[in-house]
């Protein structure tokens, strides 16, 4: 079993000044704990992770402790790995991103969910009710 991480619950896991900080640690610890499998990320979220970081706080400190987080290359939460959406999905990842365009997906949202289906992933850690319509959640 596996959970995929969404780039929302782990911004506001590591953002103690984000509204939904304290939902996202409740969650975090239940990953970090193996309720819901071995915890993943994919390259797109990690982008958009280091973009949402620095746009929204502007803090060296939150970039790095973003780092830390990640398998980079060493993760803070043990067992965390990253995937990659490589060449081959980017075209299914489109798709997705088109089929989804009326329910205001991101683009890293679609390679959310490509990724899910690509590798088998049961569940998405995520606090975006979007995609919590689209995909099982981690709750």
């Amino acid at each position: 079993m596996t959970v995929l991480l969404d780039t929302g619950v782990v911004f506001a896991f590591l953002n103690a000044d984000d509204a939904r900080h304290g939902e996202a640690v409740q969650l975090m610890t239940r990953i970090a704990r193996r309720e819901f499998g071995a915890p993943l990320i994919n390259d797109h979220a990690v982008n958009e992770l280091f973009v949402l970081v620095r746009a929204r706080t502007r803090s060296s400190r939150l970039e790095e402790a973003a780092r830390k987080f990640l398998p980079l290359p060493t993760p803070l939460l043990r067992g965390l790995s990253m995937v990659s959406l490589g060449t081959g999905l980017i075209a299914p990842a489109w798709e997705a991103f088109r089929q989804y365009r009326d329910q205001g997906l991101s683009f890293t949202d679609a390679g959310l969910i490509v990724t899910m289906r690509e590798l088998r992933i049961e569940r998405l850690a995520t606090l975006d009710r979007r995609l919590s319509r689209l995909v099982p959640i981690a709750e």
